[in-house]
């Protein structure tokens, strides 16, 4: 028995089967159809011989779909075919499909059916049927299947619910007519196509992963709700630094875009044209400091030393710093100056026999020979010479000590004493003004005033506030003024005084600054208030110091700690910039810069006792004197001590106008002095 092929001899109908009276008519009417696989010419079923296999399909539970038929020779498996069969779309019934004989293949056949969803190119669902059958050489053989599948919504595809004797379509809602494999997934909260949730809708919406949490993301993720750790705007350029992100000014100069726009620094005026700290040409770059820049100068532009005239000689050659432009007005590239400490030293100055490179010549003195000093006992009377004050460049002076007040006229060589009661007292220390006025002070908070005429033998005293017994006056000083001096004192209670003219006016004398803790012993300036600075020593015996502070009317720490042994007997400001301070221990101070050093150890002439020393007087860093109490003069050249003068009585005080004229004052009336003759004319 042979069948034609199946896609030619299946056919639907919509019948519930097939009998045998009708089969000839539908041979006629597939002839008619494939004209080509009949044996007659008029179109007979004469290829077709014997009888045919109807096989239905009954379903219940949906009304749409399709069957697909296939028809396999169990002797041949290259011998098959198929055909899709759609559901009528009614209700629940039977479809049928008739297989007829073809000579070329076997009787016995395999006939399988595979249902369908929605029309006949949806997709295959449940398991395929099989039935074995002998295709009969006369009439019809019944194969019949049975299915069952699920479609409450009628939308075509069947319930995925697995349930038995049910077949499992692909339709997750089977409630829901809109949800099927078909339909276009939105985001509405469902899952419209049975297929990945909504992660294929057509309309999700577009986020950023925020991985620094600044609010703005960087890698663009789509779906229907915000995802954790998403947010809805994008732009960030760093994703892993949480100040970078979009809408933000640019905050740090670091070559790098902190704002997202895709620009570095912009807001740095990076490689703009820019002066350094040195006035040296350069371009604008980022610091190492995030958010600050600097200038990277030009590797054309090289800074120099700058010099300026320090020390008011004419000559420059303090040293400003380096840079491409002069750091003050006036400064110069070349130093002119070889001692900017000082006025009695630059070039072409006459070389004078002080102890002085005076004309930067490198030698000391030139022409020079010892310079000769002159002593002189009991001046004014055997009793102690505690201080002395020079005025009129050093022609003339002022010597105190107790109960003794003495004018000295180097140019008349007269000694005037002053012996009324008024002038008497333990006078401690002395300063006289340009005028010839003196002003001594001393024990019990006692000072006097008077000027150089003779013939007026009084004298003006009065007492400290709030002085008694154990107060005592140890420093003075004084600053010119247009008329009359201002002068101020120190005490041994840390408390500070200023006289101010008319002196005869007891309300003119008044309490200077703030007190301090310790014993003050000397006081000095260099001609103003801001420069005024008081020394002496603290319980400990230690070095201290205090300088005025004019803004706030103040004596504030300038020394303290402890840093050096020994309490400051004496101090020199020489100007603005250097000061002097000497006492016990063999202890000398310079203060350079606000801050003070210890020039070496002095000694006494035996070379290791410490000296105790009672005055300083200064006219460079290579000009120092100090008095001892062993009687000798000391000076310091920059780099060691020696002896100036050598004496065997106490020295309690030293002063000079010039380093050519120094004079000092001591036991007994001593009073040691040196006036350098000139050098010889080359």
């Amino acid at each position: 028995m042979n069948l034609f092929p199946l896609r030619a001899v299946l056919v639907m109908f919509v019948l519930a089967s097939v009998a045998c009276a009708d089969f000839d008519q539908e041979k006629a009417k597939l002839c008619n159809q494939f004209p080509e696989r009949c044996g007659d010419a008029d179109g007979s079923m004469g290829d077709w011989t014997g009888g045919a296999l109807n096989v239905t399909l009954g379903y219940s539970g949906f009304t749409r779909g399709c069957v697909t038929v296939t028809a396999t020779d169990a002797d041949n498996a290259g011998n098959t075919n198929s055909l899709d069969v759609a559901i009528p779309g009614k209700t629940p019934g039977t479809v049928s499909v008739a297989v007829f004989g073809k000579k070329t293949w076997g009787r016995a056949l395999s006939v399988t059916t595979r249902l369908r969803e929605f029309d006949c190119s949806g997709p295959a669902v449940g398991d395929p049927q099989e039935m074995k059958a002998q295709v009969p050489e006369e009439g019809t053989l019944d194969v019949a299947f049975t299915v069952r599948a699920i479609d409450a919504d009628g939308d075509g595809y069947f319930s995925s619910a697995d349930a038995e004797g049910v077949v499992s379509g692909t339709d997750c809602n089977d409630v829901d007519v809109a949800v099927n494999p078909k339909a276009t997934e939105v985001c509405n909260g469902k899952d419209d196509n049975c297929t990945l949730g909504e992660s294929d809708a057509i309309d999700k919406k577009v986020f950023f992963v925020d991985a620094d949490g600044d609010t703005y993301g960087s890698s663009q993720v789509e779906a229907c709700t915000q995802p954790a750790g998403a947010v809805n705007r994008g732009g960030d350029c760093n994703d892993g630094d949480g100040q970078v992100r979009p809408d933000r000014t640019e905050f740090r100069c670091d070559g790098q875009d902190d704002n997202c726009n895709g620009m570095n620094d912009e807001d740095f005026n990076v490689d703009d044209d820019c002066k350094d700290e040195l006035k040296c040409s350069g371009k604008v770059a980022c610091a190492s400091t995030p958010s600050q820049t600097s200038c990277a100068r030009l590797p054309t532009e090289n800074p120099v030393a700058w010099y300026v005239d320090g020390d008011g000689d004419g000559s420059k050659g303090q040293d400003v710093g380096l840079g491409c432009e002069a750091p003050v007005v006036g400064a110069v590239t070349q130093s002119e100056d070889c001692d900017e400490s000082s006025v009695y030293v630059r070039p072409e100055l006459p070389e004078l026999c002080d102890r002085l490179d005076n004309n930067c010549s490198n030698a000391v003195d030139e022409g020079c020979g010892p310079l000769a000093w002159t002593t002189e006992a009991d001046v004014g009377g055997p009793a102690d010479v505690t201080a002395i004050a020079l005025y009129d460049e050093g022609r003339k002076a002022w010597l105190v000590g107790t109960d003794k007040l003495v004018h000295f006229d180097s140019t008349t060589n007269t000694k005037t004493s002053f012996t009324r009661t008024s002038c008497k007292g333990k006078w401690k220390a002395v300063w006289a003004s340009a005028s010839g006025r003196v002003f001594a002070v001393g024990d019990d908070g006692r000072m006097t005033t008077r000027g150089p005429d003779p013939s007026d033998q009084e004298c003006f005293t009065l007492t400290a506030p709030n002085s008694n017994a154990q107060t005592t006056l140890y420093g003075i000083t004084g600053i010119e003024q247009p008329m009359d001096p201002t002068v101020y004192v120190v005490s041994n209670d840390g408390r500070a005084f200023k006289w101010v003219e008319p002196y005869r006016n007891g309300g003119s004398l008044t309490v200077f600054g703030s007190s301090v803790s310790d014993n003050l012993r000397a006081v000095s300036s260099a001609g103003s208030e801001d420069t005024l600075l008081a020394v002496g020593g603290d319980d400990n015996a230690k070095a201290v110091a205090y300088r005025y502070d004019t803004a706030s009317s103040s004596w504030q720490p300038d020394l303290q700690g402890g840093a050096f042994d020994g309490q400051l007997r004496g101090v020199h400001v020489t100007d603005g910039r250097f000061a002097y301070a000497a006492g016990e221990n063999g202890l000398v101070l310079k203060r350079s810069g606000g801050v003070w050093t210890s020039l070496p150890t002095a000694y006494n002439s035996d070379g290791t006792t410490r000296a105790d020393i009672r005055d300083v007087l200064a006219f460079s860093e290579k000009g120092v004197y100090v008095a001892t109490s062993e009687g000798n003069i000391l000076f310091y050249n920059g780099s060691v001590w020696t002896i100036a003068y050598s004496g065997t009585t106490l020295l309690s005080s030293l002063d000079g106008p010039n380093p050519t004229r120094i004079v000092a004052g001591g036991f007994g009336g001593t009073v040691v002095s040196v006036t350098a003759p000139a050098p010889p004319v080359p």
